[in-house]
């Protein structure tokens, strides 16, 4: 009796882990210090106390992401919020279910040697972006919220370069200068450098970083609640624990065990949306307006063809 007693226990044991759910979670980019809090809720059990097996899986290529999503090779997706106006408006079957980081990362910055002081000052300069169709608009919206005629400035595509080609002067100024990352970078290599934050300059205020799922699908899926709930779980983790989540991630990646990815680990840490499942109905439909202003987008949809209600 207490042999089967205790096969009883063992069965109970294992059965949560034999009857976890796969979840297939493509990211934007190589795995990197963004994603921290996602690697702290599958480090720390935060996915497996919700049934989930999660599976982290970095793109060949970013720009597919939301593709292979709509085509059901991923169940989650990271993405971004203003690319999802876009990919709403050309019909591409996905749709935001949560929030990983809940504020813009971008900035324009320049050199403080280049004598550029306020926005005015980059009337006549070279500024440079790396995303087309939103970098390229940003700069403009927010130069004109100085009285910049934008006429007058030259934009160039980087091609995600913008750290050397301002240290080498090919520019004056740079968009994808991001303050987790480039702006450490930047300093690292001994700049001192003049930011001006796109929230703070005209630009509405956005979601830097968002989860995407099937629009087909997700209302019906009951993983997507229980991801959120161990992704908040992990955030809190996270903030608890930093250095020693750390030292797990530089274990499972040690090829990112350098000074400055440290450095935006910690600088990471306090934009982590702390409830990845609440949803602004208002902030991103004003998003939207932008979106549709600077010609974006050709409509605006209805908030809940962007969006699933808070989870």
């Amino acid at each position: 009796m207490k042999k089967v007693t205790l096969m009883l226990a063992l069965l109970l044991m294992v059965a949560p882990a034999l009857a976890a759910e796969k979840v297939r979670l493509l990211l934007d980019w190589f795995v990197n210090p963004n994603h921290a809090a996602i690697f702290a809720a599958k480090q720390s059990g935060a996915f497996a106390r919700q049934g989930l097996d999660v599976e982290l899986i970095a793109p060949a290529d970013s720009a597919s992401v939301p593709l292979l999503l709509a085509a059901g090779k991923a169940d989650l997706a990271v993405g971004y919020q203003p690319q999802l106006y876009t990919l709403v408006d050309k019909a591409v079957p996905v749709i935001r279910v949560g929030t990983l980081i809940d504020q813009p990362l971008n900035t324009l910055t320049t050199l403080k040697e280049s004598n550029i002081h306020q926005l005015r000052d980059f009337e006549g300069k070279t500024l440079g972006y790396a995303i087309p169709g939103f970098e390229d608009v940003a700069i403009q919206t927010m130069l004109k919220s100085a009285g910049v005629d934008v006429s007058k400035v030259k934009l160039i595509n980087l091609n995600m370069d913008a750290a050397s080609a301002l240290l080498s002067h090919k520019i004056d100024g740079a968009m994808t200068i991001y303050r987790n990352y480039e702006l450490l970078e930047l300093k690292q290599q001994g700049a001192e450098t003049l930011t001006f934050k796109p929230e703070d300059h005209g630009v509405p205020a956005y979601d830097e970083l968002i989860l995407l799922a099937n629009a087909s699908t997700a209302a019906s899926d009951a993983r997507i609640a229980k991801f959120l709930h161990g992704l908040n779980d992990g955030v809190s983790y996270l903030r608890d624990h930093p250095e020693a989540v750390w030292k797990a991630f530089i274990q499972a990646y040690p090829e990112l065990n350098t000074p400055l990815n440290h450095q935006a680990w910690q600088a990471t840490l306090p934009l982590f949306a702390s409830d990845a499942g609440k949803f602004d109905e208002a902030r991103y439909q004003a998003f939207a307006h932008y979106m549709l202003e600077n010609k974006l987008i050709s409509q605006i949809a209805p908030a809940s063809h962007y969006s699933l209600p808070s989870q």
